[in-house]
């Protein structure tokens, strides 16, 4: 999910995210954008994901017709959209990581009030934001990275078939490897100084609508929603090298996807959203929205995908978390680091731990995203597992 782009930015999000950030972006008469100089306070969030200033844009405000491979590309008549992937990979000796990367797409102006087309070429109306990040489990070590483009030039942009999205040489884009009807396999890649990461990743589960029908709202004025579906177990394989050392990689991935024109209310502080990969092929998906006293929000939700891929909705008292430990960053934010959730109509118990303690993100906005392990029970039989967890609203000021 995203605040001041996804995250922080972060549902989607945006999980639901962090892109909104680029909400105090603005075009100069000559075409090019001013960008934030100062980190803004994660205190922010709900401001920046708000209702706002939406005139002119679609928003989210009842269920849709999803299209695949259409909608895997952008949506331009919305202000913002995310593609988000992460993951859990292993290196051949046994290694241990973690990635995160996320392009954030966000509009200047409503579609009323596009670019024209005899526009300088370097003028824009959209702006992309990514971060990547890779945790190295063994090391200790979080290697993170953030980039901002305008999209014109060919610097940034997305499509929908074939698909890609790029900042600049960061991609995500079909392969040439066909797998089904609705989706190909795709490759991932991005790299910044001691870090590189290229994936092919698979499909091997279809996408789920979260949501109603894909509809997730987020609170309860209209359109303060997305649309967002998830590809929840990707099988994973490529290379990853982190300064001199180049591994060969294999694991799980879980693509997210999310668009609108507003999210959280004033009321809204921030969110807690897991990703989870279970060891009997089922997948689980929450996010708890919080609200500003730190309760938590009606609007929270999730998604369990059983084994063979079949979705099954989550409302906010379907889930309980409870969190026994936290992690104080030496930034000043304070984050939940153990959590024990419980899915009473599944029979699910389980515990999420972080890989690694310190997985903030300071970029732009501030936020934890990091890889989780989980071990627990359903229906009485034990259970483990990895997944990805994100932390907004937490790091102060």
């Amino acid at each position: 999910m995203s605040i001041n782009i996804r995250k922080a930015l972060l549902v989607a999000v945006i999980a639901v995210v962090i892109i909104f950030i680029v909400s105090s972006f603005k075009p100069t008469d000559e075409g090019s954008v001013n960008f934030p100089q100062d980190p803004p306070g994660s205190s922010r969030l709900a401001e920046l994901l708000g209702a706002g200033n939406v005139a002119g844009y679609a928003s989210a405000l009842q269920p849709r017709t999803f299209r695949f491979p259409e909608d895997h590309g952008p949506h331009p008549d919305f202000r913002n959209e995310w593609w988000y992937v992460t993951g859990n990979l292993d290196g051949p000796g046994g290694e241990r990581f973690g990635f995160e990367l996320t392009v954030f797409r966000f509009s200047l102006a409503p579609p009323s009030e596009a670019v024209n087309e005899n526009a300088s070429a370097w003028k824009t109306d959209q702006v992309y934001i990514g971060h990547f990040a890779v945790s190295d489990i063994d090391n200790e070590e979080f290697h993170v990275a953030q980039r901002y483009s305008r999209g014109s030039m060919g610097l940034a942009g997305a499509q929908a078939v074939p698909f890609r999205v790029w900042l600049e040489d960061w991609t995500i884009k079909k392969s040439d490897v066909q797998q089904t009807e609705t989706l190909s396999a795709w490759e991932l890649h991005a790299s910044d100084k001691d870090i590189s990461l290229d994936l092919h990743l698979l499909l091997l589960k279809d996408p789920v609508l979260n949501g109603e029908d894909g509809l997730s709202q987020k609170a309860s004025q209209p359109g303060n929603a997305s649309y967002y579906y998830s590809i929840s177990r990707l099988a994973t394989d490529g290379t990853l090298q982190i300064g001199a050392t180049t591994y060969a990689v294999s694991g799980l991935s879980w693509l997210d996807r999310e668009w609108g024109s507003s999210a959280l209310s004033k009321d809204q502080q921030g969110w807690d959203w897991f990703a989870l990969q279970l060891s009997d092929g089922s997948d689980l998906m929450y996010y708890a929205l919080r609200q500003n006293d730190g309760t938590r929000d009606e609007h929270s939700a999730g998604t369990w995908i059983d084994a063979a891929g079949r979705a099954t909705h989550l409302d906010h008292d379907d889930v309980a978390i409870e969190v026994s430990k936290y992690w104080e960053s030496e930034q000043g934010g304070r984050y939940p680091a153990d959590w024990a959730i419980s899915v009473p109509k599944l029979d699910l118990q389980i515990e999420v731990v972080p890989a690694l303690r310190n997985q903030e993100l300071i970029t732009t906005v501030r936020y934890w995203e990091g890889a989780v392990d989980v071990q627990g029970t359903i229906d009485a039989n034990v259970i483990n597992g990895r997944g990805y967890v994100e932390l907004t609203g937490y790091a102060g000021n």
